[in-house]
């Protein structure tokens, strides 16, 4: 099915066309998670790589810069500068807002759908990150673009109703410049629609993310950059960076342009309200440079309350424009520590966190901590402060650990040996082009299922100081754990085979990868390989249905299979309390099927009252499984008919119910019943039901122009009223 939605789409995509007037070229930069990456599509077919195809068909010097990174949040794409709260990521400075505009694009669009959710990220969270990034883009005068949240499977109802919130909010707050990724992309229970799902309940496929790039499209995001709006000159300075510090409650601001052209100076202004912004000094510009330049200025003043900074850009001795606010945080007095800067650098093959204190009071120590998803953090080492040092100090802590991923870091600041506060969050990404793998060299490497289990089959051919295999698995192919090791040959100078069963039990996508490590404690990662677990060995009968109906007096059941496998027979069974059961026949399986199955079986017994019915079913490797329950209830009426005799049992009720014309040769009519619904019956004198209607009302027309000239039984609300009927 997957198959044909695709090429139906790709059917779609060499007729569909948006009204495009405008031929101009513009320069359009993308930030976003995963789906904006391309993730779940094939190669060229995410929304992304499908709308720079259409908007190079309008013009080839159009321009598309994505700066998409998987797992990525709001957080991340904040301005560079901006200082997150405790245990929150702070900006990617490649792949955020600031980067973005350093592009000098004329527009962004921006696609976070789930991850912050995810994280526990309140909405006024998100929302305040959104703002935040777009008065950096309304600054530079670059319009934006921003997708609503999207469908996903595992999560709870209250994560789902937020990613609800925060569509309804991007839709009030963006207006026009929103662009819809929800509706019509899921099911009536809010998760991914199957059409459009990758299959790891998170991602979309071609045919999802198709959907998505005609809903880019139909914005007409080249038209509203181009009537009214056409594309600016060349502009005379582009700031990449403009961030504060803080050295003892005294602010420094740091500044970095990527190019300038006829710039004069920069005009330093500082506020106490972020709204009347008072001169504080000229600093000289390089006037041209196709290069950049990066500038600071110190503000002396010691500072006891929150201060607002700008500059004011002056080209040709004329003011162009002011930059955005970045705002300085004094630190109270009492504060044990002030941090000024954290970071990760790669030293050979190792990651080295570094920070700087402004000033330090009874700091205990620092207690490095290493993740590698951001949230679930493990003590790594304390590195001692200095105690009490009024101007501050210098750190450095090498992580001795090999990572072929990205790694998140924090401090976890010691005051008095009691826990005072978490830094904010820095990611290091390691060198994985430092030392080259010569210890494994994998081949074979696959992933097949084993009963209801997936098993990993793979050879490792002439190892070299090898220790183990540690075998990781992800569902959405980024947040991985371990579930298993391997011990490795150590030398062998031959192909070895080796094989791993995930002892866990899945029912959807799974990805599988090797961290193989050696003797000496270094670590290589295999490629990624997916499987799909085998759901049919815990369900080798698929029924689709199961219904069981009065035929001629007696029970009979129907059902069908959509799929089935290593099935043997269906056991009927019968229970007068759905308690104790009694085998009444068996019926034989189609053993491996892909397509719907039909079955009937007729129980051989006219049974009485309510009687209950299941299916016992057996596979080839002597497992058992049950369907659910269905009941009959035997009308009364045939109970005593069958303990009487047909003629001594219906009589004519000398009654106000009636039936006329009898006897009948086309229509008669049920007269004298009281008003509301009845149940009505008729059957033939060998007990065959001809009619049945449980909304029968008085005065209603049967037809019996098609019937047999004979004697016919009317059975009124289960035998309450009866009447004889003759057909001529």
């Amino acid at each position: 099915m997957r198959t044909v939605l695709l090429l139906l789409f790709l059917a779609i995509d060499s007729t569909y066309s948006h009204a495009q007037s405008c031929t101009t070229p513009y320069r359009i930069v993308v930030l976003g998670s995963s789906t904006a990456a391309g993730t779940g599509a094939t190669p060229n077919h995410g929304w992304v790589a499908l709308y720079t195809q259409y908007l190079k068909s309008i013009n080839t010097n159009y321009q598309v810069f994505n700066l998409a990174v998987g797992n990525y949040t709001t957080y991340d794409i904040n301005p560079t500068g901006y200082v997150p709260p405790a245990a929150r990521p702070a900006p990617d400075t490649a792949h955020n807002i600031t980067k973005a505009l350093s592009l000098q694009p004329h527009a962004i669009i921006i696609n976070l759908p789930t991850n912050d959710v995810g994280r526990g990220y309140t909405l006024a969270e998100q929302q305040a990150n959104y703002q935040r990034v777009l008065s950096a883009a309304n600054a530079r005068g670059v319009k934006v673009w921003v997708a609503t949240t999207q469908p996903r499977n595992d999560y709870s109802a209250q994560m789902v109703a937020n990613l609800k919130a925060m569509r309804d909010w991007t839709f009030n707050y963006f207006g026009e410049r929103s662009i819809d990724f929800w509706t019509g992309m899921n099911e009536p229970n809010d998760s991914i629609k199957r059409a459009y799902s990758y299959g790891d309940g998170i991602h979309l496929n071609d045919a999802g993310h198709y959907v998505l790039y005609t809903r880019v499209v139909a914005r007409g995001i080249p038209d509203v950059l181009c009537n009214g709006n056409p594309p600016q000159p060349q502009i005379p300075v582009v700031l990449t960076a403009f961030t504060l510090t803080n050295n003892a409650n005294r602010f420094r601001l740091n500044w970095t342009t990527a190019y300038e052209k006829n710039v004069s100076r920069f005009v330093v202004e500082r506020s106490s309200d972020s709204l009347r912004f008072s001169v504080l000094a000229n600093v000289m510009a390089t006037g041209n440079d196709s290069t950049g330049k990066s500038y600071t200025y110190p503000d002396t003043a010691l500072q006891t309350m929150k201060q607002f900074y700008r500059l004011n850009v002056i080209v040709a001795d004329t003011h162009y424009i002011y930059t955005g606010i970045v705002r300085g945080v004094p630190v109270p007095a009492q504060v044990p520590v002030i941090i000024t800067a954290l970071s990760v650098t790669n030293n050979t093959s190792k990651l080295q966190v570094n920070w700087t204190t402004g000033y330090e009071r009874s700091v205990t120590r620092f207690a490095v901590e290493r993740s590698s998803d951001s949230l679930r953090f493990v003590v790594l080492a304390n590195v001692a402060g200095t105690g009490n040092g009024s101007t501050g100090k210098s750190y450095i802590y090498l992580d001795t650990g090999i990572h072929k991923t990205k790694q998140f870091y924090r401090l976890n600041v010691i005051v008095a040996d009691t826990h005072y506060i978490y830094s904010s969050i820095v990611r290091g990404i390691p060198d994985t082009a430092y030392g080259a793998n010569t210890y494994f060299n994998i081949t074979g490497f696959q992933v097949q299922s084993n009963q209801n289990k997936l098993q990993l089959l793979w050879y490792s051919n002439n190892e070299k100081s090898t220790r183990q295999f540690i075998i990781e698995r992800s569902a959405d192919s980024s947040n991985w754990n371990a579930v298993g090791t391997l011990a490795a040959a150590g030398n062998y100078p031959g192909s070895r085979f080796y094989n791993f069963t995930d002892p866990n039990i899945y029912n959807r996508l799974q990805y599988y990868r090797l961290n193989m490590e050696t003797t000496t404690g270094l670590h290589f990662f295999s490629t990624v390989i997916k499987g799909m677990p085998d759901t049919m060995y815990t369900q080798p009968f698929r029924i689709a249905s199961l219904s069981v109906a009065l035929q001629q007096t007696k029970a009979q059941l129907r059902w069908t299979t959509s799929a089935e496998k290593n099935t043997k027979s269906f056991t009927v069974e019968r229970s007068p309390d759905a308690s104790v059961w009694t085998a009444i026949g068996t019926v034989n399986a189609a053993g491996n099927s892909t397509t719907t199955r039909n079955y009937t079986f007729q129980d051989p017994v006219t049974q009485t009252g309510t009687v209950s019915y299941r299916l016992n079913m057996l596979t080839h490797d002597n497992r058992r499984f049950f369907s659910s329950i269905v009941k009959l209830t035997f009308p009364s009426t045939l109970r005593a008919a069958d303990k009487k005799g047909f003629d001594a049992f219906y009589t004519t009720e000398a009654g106000p119910i009636r039936i006329a014309p009898n006897p009948v040769k086309e229509n008669t009519w049920l007269l004298g019943l009281t008003a509301g619904n009845h149940d009505v019956r008729i059957f033939d004198a060998g007990g065959r039901m001809i009619y049945c209607n449980p909304v029968f009302q008085t005065g209603r027309s049967i037809d019996a122009s098609r019937w047999a000239q004979g004697l016919y039984i009317i059975i009124i609300d289960d035998g309450r009223h009866q009447l004889k009927l003759m057909k001529q």
